[in-house]
């Protein structure tokens, strides 16, 4: 029998669309609400853990992206991590703890869930088990899929690399193709040498004066593959550096999520065509069909010790959710950042 649920549950709804420049606290309000029945063969989930990514930012526009933008007055929207505490579904148990898109919702309703149930084993490090799915497939598939890398590539260089996506290419790239030349970018003296330890070959800070010579002298023979997580002036500095016929995968635009794109745009755009160069922007929805190979083979290299699981865990109670957004467009984490959710 399913314990007695409350009538009511708190959320973080989006209150505006909002503005370029504003902070998470200016279009995020807490709300509380009535919880309905769980549904047929549907479960109710309690939130424990709140995946935070930089994509998230971009659902909150007007406009459709690659998927419908989260509407005013809606919960916010998010991969979660949550314990079924009632259950009208034969797939799930009271007591299961479950891993998909939910919200930022303390309890939520799920009808005929598209979720995974978590292994015993799995439980036993759920910022780990986050950590390793959704970035983890994006860089997979965005390096060896998007880029088409491999080890006969000489030089490869990627930005935000000590973020959730990056540190995973760069590690891959390094530990798995065994490219001679793996250039990453991070924007820290600290992120820096956390970049060096996972294995890239030259490791540089973007804040520093003297970045885009040093850029310059990392890649004296050209980049084969730039996998860009930021877009901006560092997307603009490394078309300049590309060999002809060089690969870039455009994953992330995060220098201008905050402002809404506003002053967005490419201005090397000659160098694509001069350089034959190959852009090609991707999501990670584009290839759900071949998830399950990608996963298995991530998680090898993983077993393997060829690939660090990084993350950055910001545990919070309730109010404190849109505190993760905010530390992550702040650049406070390395690695996945995790909102893990106190009981206190």
């Amino acid at each position: 029998m399913s314990p007695q649920l409350p009538k009511n549950t708190r959320q973080w709804i989006l209150s505006k669309n909002p503005d370029a420049g504003d902070a998470p606290s200016q279009f995020f309000s807490l709300v509380d609400r009535p919880l309905d029945p769980t549904p047929a063969n549907g479960i109710t989930v309690k939130t424990l853990y709140i995946s935070n990514d930089p994509a998230q930012r971009t659902w909150l526009s007007k406009f459709k992206t690659y998927v419908d933008p989260v509407k005013v007055g809606e919960p916010m929207r998010a991969l979660a991590l949550g314990e079924v505490v009632a259950s009208n579904n034969s797939r799930f148990s009271v007591g299961d703890w479950v891993y998909g898109m939910m919200s930022w919702s303390e309890y939520l309703n799920l009808e005929d869930p598209q979720v995974q149930k978590l292994s015993d084993e799995e439980r036993k490090r759920p910022e780990e088990f986050i950590a390793s799915r959704m970035t983890a497939l994006t860089a997979y598939y965005g390096l060896l899929k998007i880029a088409e890398a491999t080890e006969k590539d000489q030089t490869i260089v990627v930005s935000s690399a000590a973020g959730a996506t990056g540190s995973y290419v760069l590690q891959i790239a390094k530990n798995v193709l065994k490219v001679k030349n793996v250039v990453g970018i991070a924007g820290s003296e600290e992120k820096v040498a956390l970049i060096k330890s996972l294995g890239c070959d030259v490791a540089l800070n973007y804040k520093s004066p003297t970045f885009a010579k040093d850029l310059k002298a990392a890649v004296p023979n050209g980049i084969d593959v730039y996998f860009d997580n930021v877009g901006g002036d560092i997307l603009d500095l490394c078309l300049s550096q590309m060999k002809q016929y060089g690969r870039i995968a455009a994953c992330g635009s995060i220098s201008g999520y905050v402002d809404n794109g506003q002053g967005q745009g490419v201005k090397n755009w000659f160098q694509i065509i001069s350089k034959s160069l190959t852009v090609r922007g991707f999501i990670v929805f584009d290839f759900a069909h071949d998830y399950e190979n990608g996963q298995k083979e991530f998680d090898s290299w993983v077993r393997d010790g060829k690939i660090k699981v990084l993350n950055t865990v910001y545990e919070t109670n309730f109010e404190g959710i849109p505190g993760g957004m905010q530390r992550l467009l702040d650049g406070k984490n390395t690695g996945k950042l995790v909102t893990k959710l106190s009981m206190l």
